[in-house]
């Protein structure tokens, strides 16, 4: 053999070598083991993206269904994978699924959070409120996202003709009524200090009770005579058409009720906060009571309502 010819098969070897060793480095590359997140969809090292399932539920009342519709639908809009399940129901149930790893994420309210789901004090002032609910989430590897403006508190109801004839505007108001004031609310009320003990401790006031179902039941049954005065909620779509009237809570008892994200830190990413701020910062106390208003009084679906409010707001 010339030295020509050997030449060339070195140089041809060398250049097979090459181009072996080239291949090699990009499949190890291209098998996503490094540990790094190396993706465009918002994920991070130690936390989820789009990539993860979020699965997605509710207690079960309209208002809640209608948020998880609303943030969930919003969340598919931005690419996440979204799984809106049905109804738990109390929110005892959801936390536990929260701490479990069998959810999430859910749509509370700042101060019930803290009082009913994490069985802290929860302070009266909003911004105060949520900084409590952030500390007391970490405990459980929960996170929460910015709190909205929309809010949906308690607040103790009258008819308005009843109200008119007994001088009654705020719920100190009620001491001065002659006869028998009886409270309307859920079985719960009886044993929880923001209804009737509340009432009794706070505004030292002598009220029967009767267990009514949350929901337009309560007003069926102030319009009966059952009851004089009812526990409600502020966006109750009676009170945007006047059919009730809110007293006013004069002495501070009832918790801030803002609509805040609770997830699990196991999904958290920038991505997924910076959506769930989106869909907050854009809601409002009157988008709840509509929200209502169609669900409960207008019997529409709330997916369907979801889907009309956010392309009303040209979110999706």
């Amino acid at each position: 053999m010339t030295t020509d010819h050997r030449r060339t098969r070195w140089r041809v070897l060398v250049l097979l070598i090459a181009v072996l060793g080239a291949l090699a480095l990009a499949s190890c590359g291209s098998d996503g083991s490094d540990g790094g997140s190396g993706s465009s969809d918002g994920g991070s090292a130690d936390g989820g993206g789009k990539d993860v399932t979020i699965r997605i539920s509710s207690q079960d009342f309209s208002e809640q269904k209608t948020l998880a519709q609303v943030y969930g639908q919003y969340l598919e809009a931005q690419g996440f994978d979204v799984d809106i399940q049905e109804p738990i129901g109390t929110r005892d149930q959801i936390f536990a699924a929260l701490e479990s790893g069998d959810l999430d994420l859910q749509l509370d309210y700042t101060g019930f959070a803290l009082s009913d789901g994490l069985d802290a004090e929860s302070p009266t002032d909003a911004a105060e409120a949520h900084d409590a609910l952030v500390s007391a989430l970490a405990d459980k590897d929960l996170e929460a996202a910015e709190q909205s403006e929309a809010t949906d508190a308690n607040a103790l109801v009258a008819l308005p003709d009843w109200a008119d004839e007994n001088d009654v505007t705020t719920i100190s108001d009620l001491a001065n009524v002659d006869g028998t004031i009886t409270l309307g609310g859920s079985a719960e009320c009886a044993e929880r200090d923001d209804c009737l003990l509340g009432y009794q401790d706070t505004y030292g006031l002598d009220l029967e009770f009767k267990a009514v179902d949350y929901g337009p039941p309560l007003v069926a049954a102030l319009k009966a005579g059952e009851i004089q005065v009812a526990q409600y909620g502020t966006t109750a779509p009676e009170i945007s058409t006047g059919d009730v009237v809110a007293l006013e809570d004069d002495k501070g008892l009832q918790l801030p009720g803002n609509v805040v994200p609770i997830f699990r830190a196991e999904v958290s990413s920038d991505a997924l906060i910076e959506a769930l701020n989106t869909i907050s910062a854009a809601l409002t106390t009157d988008d709840l009571a509509a929200w209502n208003q169609a669900t409960d009084v207008d019997k529409e679906d709330p997916v369907d309502v979801a889907t009309q409010w956010l392309q009303d707001n040209d979110l999706i």
